[in-house]
């Protein structure tokens, strides 16, 4: 039973994958998220979800840059860089919601995010959200992906 159910777990987890669209991040690529019309729209994402969001590789630099082309505030907050070392340029004010840790964004501002998620080994990936504190997590919302590649390309 504890086989299938892992089987099953692996199947659903390789379809919501595909669900969301997502674009693998490789070394040194740069994913895009600008905050427009209270939403977060993710450059090169196709999702079919309704809800934006991307993948990450584990282990190898990632590049998010932030740009906010709204007239407020906004953040960009995950359980994924918490305790992470991220390196920021442009102006941001660092946000601390509980488990999870981002930044602020002025209106017509662009930061840009540097990291590398930590990969041990037994990781395998993980799934978070990203959301926007000021307008709340149930209004502006995404997912992110951290995906193994050691064994290729969106291994998981």
């Amino acid at each position: 039973m504890i086989h299938i159910s892992k089987g099953l777990t692996y199947i659903f987890g390789t379809m919501f994958l595909m669900m969301i669209g997502s674009t693998l991040a490789v070394a040194g690529s740069t994913i895009e998220v600008t905050i427009k019309d209270n939403g977060y729209h993710i450059s090169g994402s196709s999702s079919g979800t309704g809800t934006p969001g991307f993948s990450i590789a584990a282990g190898e630099e990632n590049v998010i840059t932030l740009k906010n082309e709204n007239h407020t505030d906004h953040s960009f907050v995950s359980k994924a860089f918490k305790g992470m070392d991220v390196a920021v340029s442009g102006e941001a004010k660092t946000v601390n919601d509980g488990a999870a840790t981002g930044w602020i964004v002025e209106p017509s501002k662009s930061i840009q995010l540097k990291f590398t998620p930590p990969v041990g080994k037994d990781f395998s990936g993980s799934w978070d959200v990203f959301y926007c504190t000021i307008h709340g997590k149930d209004k502006m919302k995404g997912e992110i992906v951290v995906a193994d590649t050691r064994g290729g390309a969106g291994a998981f």
